[in-house]
Parts: C-alpha cells; sequence; structure tokens
C-alpha cells in the first residue's frame, strides 16, 4: 500500500487512488484494471472494484464493463447492472434511470454502508440487497491523543438497530462514545458528530445501552457513528430494515416539482 526509497532518505507515500501494491520494498504502486477504482493506500487486486455505472467481479483482471443502455448500477463494487423499469433509460453514465417530468427515479436498494479502519470497525463490510445483518465493533486500547471512528448507515425502508452488547471506556473529553441519528440522506448519515433532532440515542461510559436496546428510524436512513475518544470501546449489534420495492419513478411530493427528463430529484 506504500511506496517510495526510504533506504536512500527518501520516505514512504500511500498508493493513490486506482492503484495497489501488495510487497513491500520500494517498487512502483500498479495500476488497477481498466475502469476500476480503489482506495488510497491500498494493498491488493482485491481492492481494485467497479464503480457506480460499471460491472465485474471484484479483484478480477478484466476491465469493469460499463452498464448497457436501459440498466443501471448505483454503488460501487461487484455486482451486476440492473434494468430501469419499463421503458425508462439510464442516466447519469448509468448510475441511475432517468425519469419524466413530475417524477424522481427510486432505486429502493436496501443497504449498510460503512467506514473505519479494519483494526477497529469489525464487520465493516458494505452490503447491497441484504434486509438483516450484525455490526461488531472492538477498538483496542489506544496511546492517549489516539483516535479511532467507525460509522455505518443503514438505508432501506424502517431501518432498525438492536444494540445487544455495549462496553465503553474513559471519562470527559477522553471517552469513547456511540451516537444514533435519524438521517434525512446518507450523506448525512455519514457525516460524523450528530447533531439537532436527529439523534435518537447516545451513549458514554456513563450512559451505556441496556441489552436489547433498539432505535428505528422513520426517514429511510439510521446512522451509527463510533469515536474511541482515544479509549476502547466493543459493541455487538443486529440490524435490519423492512421489505425492499422494486426501483421506478415515483410521483414528486407536495409542494416539490421536476420539468425535465432525467434522474435530478424534485
Amino acid at each position: 500500500g506504500f511506496t517510495g526509497d526510504a533506504g536512500s532518505g527518501g520516505s514512504c507515500v500511500p498508493c493513490f487512488s486506482g492503484t495497489y501494491k501488495d510487497v513491500g520494498g520500494s517498487a512502483a504502486c500498479s495500476v488497477c484494471p481498466s475502469n476500476a477504482v480503489s482506495a488510497e493506500g491500498s494493498t491488493g487486486l482485491s481492492s481494485c472494484v467497479c464503480p457506480e455505472g460499471f460491472s465485474g467481479d471484484e479483484g478480477d483482471e478484466e476491465s469493469c464493463v460499463a452498464c448497457e443502455a436501459g440498466t443501471f448500477k448505483p454503488f460501487e463494487g461487484p455486482g451486476a447492472c440492473l434494468s430501469c423499469p419499463g421503458d425508462v433509460v439510464s442516466a447519469e453514465e448509468g448510475r441511475s434511470c432517468a425519469c419524466g417530468a413530475g417524477h424522481f427515479f427510486e432505486d429502493n436498494l436496501l443497504r449498510l454502508s460503512c467506514s473505519g479502519s479494519s483494526s477497529s470497525c469489525t464487520s465493516c463490510t458494505p452490503s447491497v440487497g441484504m434486509s438483516e445483518g450484525a455490526i461488531n465493533l472492538i477498538s483496542e486500547n489506544l496511546f492517549a491523543g489516539s483516535y479511532q471512528s467507525c460509522s455505518w448507515i443503514i438505508s432501506g425502508p424502517e431501518p432498525r438497530l438492536t444494540i445487544t452488547y455495549l462496553h465503553l471506556d474513559g471519562a470527559g473529553s477522553s471517552a469513547s462514545q456511540l451516537q444514533v441519528a435519524e438521517c434525512s440522506n446518507a450523506a448525512e448519515c455519514g457525516s460524523g458528530y450528530f447533531s439537532g433532532s436527529g439523534v435518537i440515542g447516545v451513549y458514554d461510559p456513563s450512559r451505556e445501552a441496556s441489552p436489547g436496546q433498539q432505535h428505528q428510524s422513520s426517514t429511510g436512513h439510521l446512522g451509527v457513528f463510533f469515536d474511541s475518544g482515544g479509549m476502547r470501546g466493543a459493541m455487538n449489534a443486529t440490524w435490519s430494515t423492512g421489505a425492499s420495492k422494486a426501483p421506478g419513478c415515483s410521483p414528486c411530493k407536495a409542494d416539490t416539482y421536476k420539468d425535465t427528463t432525467d434522474a435530478a430529484g424534485c
């Protein structure tokens, strides 16, 4: 995941996005297959995945193939392109489908997205199409001033989180904390610390959740955020959503409008 010439007084730098390196030493980073993307500092070919609008197998030497007309793929990673409903055409380079005036497109896919280091956020594996699963967190003891954070976003009809075990360490500003919030969209859920009326659960060493504590969102998005505060934390939880609907064009909500044929919202 790093390249450079540290042995000659240089420094090691992480591989750029779209590249990877699976060996030690000063060798250059390898470029991902055509159209594939990877995170900065990737350590293997399996880190190269197909972006939105492209289909292919994870870690495949073959290039990612663009979704054909009339199909779409709104998520990064392995998976097939999905058919747009009826005679609706693809839009936004195969990432979505176009809807006519007065309607917006909803892919209605159930999702668990997450971010954080693999050492602290276990079971942090994004998934699409699943309606339930587990979230497990183990944050190791850290030196003071060293922080880790993990976030999960559960998207789908009536997303729900059930905490089966939670332990947080520390005191004051040096304490681990867990927050749960209702979000109006996935981007808001992934913004880190939550604030305002959307917060529906805050836990720290003095306010730990009892076994079976449950949180549910009516907005379609439930955000879960952990900050180690330089201390240790552990959690076991399950997540679930209601049944998924087929993708389609939905009428604009009251007091909104759309006068174009594309994938834009109202």
